[in-house]
This record gives C-alpha cells, structure tokens and sequence, in this order.
C-alpha cells in the first residue's frame, strides 16, 4: 500500500557532479529560478577539476547545499547521499551536464508526479535528428535517463542498495518501480541538449567510459536477481505470448486463403 502523499508537495532537486566545471555553473543558475523547487542539493562526487570551488561559491548564497564526497564513490552513492538528507517530498534529479536546462523542462518533468499520474517519471533527453533515437528499439536512452522526479518517501528503502550501484542505480530504481506495478511516466524533452562523453573527452576516453557504465549496470542485475528476473521474465512472456498470437493469427490467414 502507498503511503499518502501530500496535498502540497515540496520538491528538493539533487545534481550529482564529477568533473563538471564547464556546466555546473549554468545548471545551478537555472535551478535557482525554478520556482517549483524549493531546496537545491548538490554532491560532488570527488571531483579533480574545479567543480568543488564552483560549489563552494554557490553554497555561500545558502540556497544551494553542497555536500563533498571523497573519494569518489560513484553515481549510485551520490544519490543516496543527497536523497538522505533531502527535505522535500518529491525529489528532482538532474544531470550536471545538461546545457540548457531550465523551469519549463522542470516543470514538464514534475506534472505527472503532482498530477498523480505516476510515481516515477523520466524525462530523456532527444536531440533533433536523434539517429540513436529511431535506433533504440528497446528504449535504453529513455530507461537510463538521470532525470527523473520520484517521491522521497518510496526512494528512502533503496538507499543501502543505491549506494554500492554505481552507474547502474538508474537500472536499480527502474526495477524496483517496475516489480511493484508502481506506474512510470516518460517524458521527452525535446530540444534539452545532454553532453555526451564524446564531446567532453578523447574517443579512446570516452569509450573506455561508456564500456564501465556498461559493466556495472551488468553488475547490478547480477547482485539483484530476484528483480532482474521478477522485471524482464514477464516482458518475455508477453513477447511470447504476442508471437504465438501473430503465428496463429498467419496460420489461420493461410488456411482461409487456401480454401
């Protein structure tokens, strides 16, 4: 059973920053003019470039509460540790490399949650012309999106599993959500431009970068196999399911033309 939610929910945004001196500073400014946000959290994960400075500086206007984790512990904790001492009910994670962020896409990510449409919504990211988009048959772009509104109170048990998760805590609270039936929204966010890793390092960086996250999203169905299985057992059944319909559907077709 859910527990009851609030008639006037606060919201709380938390940004998760490595190494992102070149955007930080542009995403927190845009979130401080975001009316709908009442409290701004931010966790820098270990960072070697300028990105602890960046933050210090914000936190001296007390709107933005910095916290420095060293050394770094990984995407996964650093949500943890923001959600942990959260004060809103509704929690709005937003990436430290978006480029133009702003209260409209805010506000377009947190309709479905205040609306009581769902309990978990993603909003991702779509450049125009997107290839991958019309590529992504199995809509990994949109699963793994790091923005994301969720009520506090339904995240704080899946903290301790969270925390060791790493890149793959955005798999993690996907499959909780999913095994409890509780409803998901996905919201595009047409125009919002997300810097890829190879615009901000070398190809050899960047693809040394993606094949980690990669292993460690392996890592988490691996450490959770009752939610692994309890999540995608029943999309193959479905799929079965769909291909004996369509394989009789066929036979049937045959059989009628051949009389």
């Amino acid at each position: 059973m859910k527990p009851p939610r609030p008639a006037r929910p606060t919201c709380t945004a938390i940004v998760c920053a490595y190494n992102e001196e070149k955007y930080l500073a542009g995403v927190l400014d845009r979130l401080l003019k975001t009316p709908a946000i009442q409290e701004i959290i931010v966790v820098d994960d270990g960072s070697k470039d300028r990105t602890a400075e960046i933050l210090r500086q914000y936190g001296q206007g007390g709107r933005v509460h910095p916290i420095f984790l060293s050394p770094n512990r990984g995407k996964g904790y650093a949500m943890a540790e923001g959600a942990a001492i959260a004060r809103g009910d509704i929690l709005l994670f937003v990436d430290a490399d978006l480029v133009n962020w702003d209260a409209n896409y805010a506000a377009r990510v947190l309709a479905p949650i205040l609306a009581g449409q769902a309990d978990l919504v993603i909003g991702y990211p779509q450049r125009e012309k997107d290839p991958w988009d019309s590529a992504d048959i199995l809509h990994v772009q949109r699963w793994l999106s790091g923005e994301r509104a969720i009520w506090r109170t339904d995240l704080l048990p899946l903290l301790p599993k969270m925390r060791p998760s790493r890149f793959g805590v955005e798999t993690l609270i996907n499959m909780h959500y999913r095994t409890r039936h509780q409803p998901i929204r996905f919201v595009r966010l047409a125009g919002l431009l997300h810097v890829i890793k190879f615009e901000k390092s070398s190809r050899t960086a960047a693809w040394d970068e993606y094949a980690k996250e990669v292993r460690q999203i392996l890592r988490t169905y691996a450490h959770h196999p009752l939610l692994t299985l309890m999540t995608y057992v029943p999309d193959f059944i479905d799929i079965r399911d769909a291909i004996l319909a369509l394989n009789g559907l066929m036979r049937r077709s045959i059989s009628i033309m051949t009389l």
